[in-house]
């Protein structure tokens, strides 16, 4: 399902969080482990004359360990609880005290990755091949832009149309303003 023709604010949290789990959190964790070795041999073979390769596999490392810490929490405790919310049984108030209070973590840690994926674009040129690119620098760009592309999709999704669903949704079962 393609995530800009899908009206997302009409759906519910259930059908979001499947497609959330199903294409952006399946799609990135594949990207991801891919790109890494993909990363290792372009910076081996173009670092000497292209020394911006450095930085990009430094923020390349430091989003995958974001994303393996990121990811695991969404799927084990907060989508979870946002999924109970739209089952009609009794609710009782989550660990966490509010959804918003591990929402605020997750929106903190997108902001963190958006500035990693701005400071990817930046350091390339938004991708931009250089003269001398190998099969392999044009696969790895090529990845890298489809996963920026992918991410900033999946954040924006969650940011701005889930979390603000669980959030009316806890408010009304729950019978807080």
């Amino acid at each position: 399902m393609n995530d800009t023709t899908k009206n997302w604010e009409a759906s519910s949290m259930t059908e979001l969080i499947g497609h959330l789990l199903q294409h952006h959190h399946s799609y990135t964790r594949t990207a991801l482990d891919e790109l890494a070795p993909l990363m290792k041999k372009v910076l081996s073979v173009h670092g000497a004359e292209h020394p911006e390769l450095v930085e990009l596999a430094a923020l390349l490392r430091q989003l995958h360990e974001d994303m393996d810490q990121h990811l695991p929490k969404e799927e084990m405790i907060l989508f979870p609880y946002m999924l109970r919310l739209e089952v009609d049984a009794p609710l009782s108030p989550p660990p966490f005290g509010t959804v918003e209070n591990p929402i605020r973590m997750m929106a903190h840690e997108h902001h963190a990755d958006g500035m990693i994926l701005h400071k990817m674009q930046g350091v390339t040129d938004n991708f931009t091949l250089p003269e001398d690119a190998c099969a392999s620098f044009t696969a790895l760009y090529s990845g890298l832009d489809a996963l920026v592309k992918d991410l900033r999709m999946h954040i924006y999704l969650e940011n701005n149309i889930l979390f603000a669903k669980a959030i009316e949704q806890e408010r009304s079962r729950l019978g807080s303003a």
